[in-house]
């Protein structure tokens, strides 16, 4: 009587290998771009609870006179001035997990792990007569620190978040 082995021969353990590194080689490929698109997801998210805080904050400080947001601390124009939107726009920075760091106006503050991450910079332009809204820009950018003049709008950056807004004012 002849008996015989069974089990997978040479050929077919190589075949099956070959065919698993064909199908995930292309998986690993993917990996580090689906690791990239988390992160901008991740940043894009952060920047819009930001930016929603800061509309928020400033739609609950509308003096019909010049003021300050509460929470941020944005200097909010009088109704007959003469800021635009272009011309001085107002810098705050905070870090990865939204916390600011310094005051509005001052340049990023770095100190132990506290390094800014985003920048947020609001502009108005408030109406010269009559009974109409405020134009507000915000623009969050990051990385904070690749435009250093907190007194202009920025120009350098990896990834942006914009929002215009009105504060109705009357």
């Amino acid at each position: 009587m002849h008996s015989s082995a069974r089990g997978f021969s040479l050929v077919e353990v190589a075949m099956a290998l070959g065919i698993a590194v064909f199908c995930l080689v292309p998986l690993f490929a993917l990996l580090p771009m689906g690791l990239t698109s988390n992160q901008a997801s991740l940043e894009q998210t952060m920047a819009g609870n930001i930016a929603g805080a800061i509309v928020a904050d400033l739609r609950c400080a509308q003096p019909l006179v010049a003021g300050t947001s509460p929470r941020f601390g944005f200097s909010v124009p009088a109704l007959s001035g003469t800021m635009t939107i272009a011309s001085t726009p107002q810098t705050l920075y905070l870090a990865a997990n939204g916390i600011v760091i310094g005051a509005v106006g001052s340049g990023p503050v770095v100190t132990g792990t506290a390094v800014p991450r985003y920048r947020a910079t609001v502009g108005f332009a408030p109406p010269s007569t009559g009974r109409t809204a405020t134009a507000v820009r915000l623009l969050i950018t990051w990385p904070a620190l690749a435009d250093s003049n907190p007194n202009q709008w920025p120009v350098n950056y990896t990834g942006s978040y914009e929002a215009d807004t009105t504060l109705d004012r009357n």
